[in-house]
């Protein structure tokens, strides 16, 4: 996969926010969606977002600026692609190029802030539709500030950042996962984090999601193992984490752990670890294990541990426990 040639614009949006004061609020402004770039063409772009009226100031190959009219306030609407972006025979809305910047500023009035959005995308598929191997990457970065933020439902983050690998897995998740008739190793990686900002522009919550997923299978077997592992980290802080909890941990019934319990209360920094895994040991069965730890890191306290060489499991008379506030009980 290509993944070096477009991971080289990851920090433009963020590097653009930190010019800009945060400002007072507004109605949300123009979408993100309706350019395109032109059939039979290079990097032409056009096109405008719904219910706008757009009138087009600069343009080039893979670049455009023009000014864009929504309910009586004006913005300045940016978008910066690959320059040899082209299709000969259909346009491409610019969320499947491999690369897309696009970023609105307010100009009428004294309102201060941006809205951006940067994609980057690598999917075998786009350039040959018969690739079956599930291959992808794709991430998303979106910046919200100032006015931008003011007409999204209330605990809309301002800035939100999703991020999805996957090699050699057609599901999204890892084979071993969905029981898929594949036999070879495959990998899934999946990261989101979600982040609130006062008007000062200093974080006020905190949502971070991170899976991991390998299919250990061996590309030459001749039946369909199901050695896999999974690992999750889910953190919740400040004002995106709404209420007070706790979770309980039972003792581990192997090696190293605690057991005990956290306890948090609403706006606190609690961070929970979980990790499955099994392996097909043939003839004699599968062999599984699991770990989870749970810290409150907003306290002083020690966070707890536990592990089980018999099951990952959230199910009764199992060491581990979960709370839907960190979204839903993982799986192996």
């Amino acid at each position: 996969m290509k993944i070096r040639n477009i991971v080289r614009g990851l920090a433009l949006v963020g590097a653009t926010a930190a010019l800009l004061p945060i400002g007072s609020a507004m109605a949300a402004g123009p979408g993100f969606d309706g350019i395109q770039v032109d059939a039979g063409t290079t990097g032409t772009l056009s096109g405008c977002s719904t219910g706008a009226v757009c009138v087009p100031l600069v343009t080039g190959e893979g670049f455009l600026q023009q000014e864009v009219t929504l309910a009586g306030e004006t913005f300045i609407q940016t978008i910066i692609i690959d320059p040899l972006s082209s299709n000969a025979s259909t346009a491409l809305d610019v969320s499947s190029l491999a690369f897309s910047d696009m970023t609105f500023i307010e100009m009428s009035g004294a309102n201060n802030g941006i809205k951006g959005m940067q994609r980057l995308r690598d999917d075998p598929t786009i350039l040959n539709p018969t690739d079956t191997s599930g291959n992808l990457f794709e991430s998303t970065t979106q910046l919200l500030i100032g006015w931008a933020i003011a007409g999204e439902p209330t605990g809309t983050a301002n800035l939100q950042i999703t991020q999805d690998f996957r090699d050699n897995s057609n599901t999204g998740t890892a084979v071993g996962a969905t029981g898929a008739t594949e036999t070879a190793d495959d990998f899934v990686n999946k990261f989101s984090l979600d982040v609130t900002l006062d008007s000062a522009g200093e974080q006020t919550g905190k949502n971070m999601d991170m899976l991991q997923d390998v299919g250990m299978s061996d590309p030459t077997a001749t039946s369909v193992g199901n050695d896999f592992q999974r690992f999750v980290i889910r953190q919740r802080s400040g004002g995106l984490l709404a209420s007070a909890g706790s979770l309980e941990l039972g003792a581990p019934s192997a090696g190293t752990g605690t057991g005990g319990s956290v306890d948090w209360s609403a706006g606190d920094d609690v961070l929970v670890t979980w990790l499955g895994q099994r392996v097909n040991l043939g003839g004699t069965g599968s062999a599984v294990f699991g770990f989870q730890s749970v810290d409150n890191l907003s306290d002083a306290s020690e966070g707890i541990s536990t592990f089980s060489t018999s099951t990952a499991a959230f199910s009764p008379g199992t060491p581990f426990a979960w709370d839907t506030t960190f979204g839903t009980e993982p799986t192996l």
